[in-house]
């Protein structure tokens, strides 16, 4: 009888789940900043991703070098323990921190900006952030939906709104205002030429607020919703790109980074249609969230 072997089978995916559940850090915990601090900012070897756009970032938050002979490009600092991660692995791959020039950021959260000051002193570069993450940036305090911890203010040169460029060495990013993930969360579109084949790379800033945290009435966001909706809107309007990056690539990089290094064609990265998949996707989870949370509060 095959009954009992069935339901104990069903017994142990459910123990499993549960542990699995369990095994991750109650979010705002010691444990949950820790990761970030520890294991995410453990040193990466860097690689050149497509063109002249380089991995500098940790093992699982990301920080991306775009290169040219008048000046460096460098999007995301990451957490301060990546300082020096970032600072030896772009003279890893024969560049000096020295020549970057200018700071850009994918959003406002501790992971992914609380280098910047220190990265700022260390490289002269100017800062430009959009509107909404330029103040969080000065300010040193998270102002989205999520509401983390902070980090050391830094000055903003330049503050940018929707459909700005940023442009360096033959080099020109478009700002794609998407704040969902934070108030100026930004989607950075630029294009990369490797064998004579032009791509077109987007940096995805997020899309939707973290989970865990109320969308309905967010006392720090309190359009997130709007803006949210506007994200799917803005993103889906987009060229689709040929390869788009993200700010925690640990997985996305799995197996690829040698196939990377050696060349491999087509290449590994290239991943067009998991990003119109991925925000249908996010679009259809938020909204499914936003009317759960309404009829919470309509009780």
């Amino acid at each position: 009888m095959r009954v009992p072997v069935v339901i104990g089978a069903l017994v142990m995916a459910a123990t499993l789940a549960a542990a699995q559940q369990q095994a991750q850090p109650a979010q705002f915990s010691k444990e949950w900043y820790q990761q970030f601090s520890g294991p995410y900012s453990a040193p990466a070897e860097p690689f050149r991703i497509v063109g002249n756009i380089h991995y500098v970032g940790a093992a699982n938050i990301a920080s991306y070098l775009i290169t040219s002979p008048q000046g460096h490009i460098l999007v995301d600092t990451g957490m301060v323990e990546m300082h020096d991660v970032i600072r030896n692995n772009v003279a890893k791959l024969g560049f000096k921190t020295s020549d970057i020039k200018i700071m850009l950021s994918s959003h406002a959260h501790f992971d992914h900006i609380a280098g910047h000051a220190r990265m700022k002193r260390l490289t002269g570069a100017q800062v430009m952030a959009m509107v909404g993450d330029a103040e969080a940036l000065e300010a040193g305090k998270d102002n989205s939906a999520l509401g983390a911890i902070g980090w050391e203010p830094v000055k903003v040169d330049r503050v940018l709104r929707h459909g700005d460029t940023v442009s360096l060495g033959g080099n020109t990013l478009r700002a794609v205002h998407a704040s969902g993930h934070t108030q100026g969360a930004t989607t950075w579109v630029t294009t990369a030429t490797e064998r004579g084949k032009q791509y077109t790379v987007a940096f995805l800033g997020g899309t939707t607020p973290n989970a865990g945290v109320p969308v309905i009435n967010n006392p720090r966001h309190k359009t997130v919703v709007e803006d949210t909706m506007r994200t799917f809107t803005r993103l889906k309007a987009e060229t689709v790109p040929d390869i788009y990056l993200v700010g925690h690539p640990q997985a996305m990089f799995a197996g690829k980074v040698d196939r990377i290094k050696a060349g491999e064609t087509p290449h590994p990265l290239l991943n067009a249609e998991a990003w119109m998949k991925q925000i249908i996707d996010a679009q259809a989870q938020f909204e499914k969230r936003v009317a759960g949370e309404r009829a919470e509060t309509s009780r």
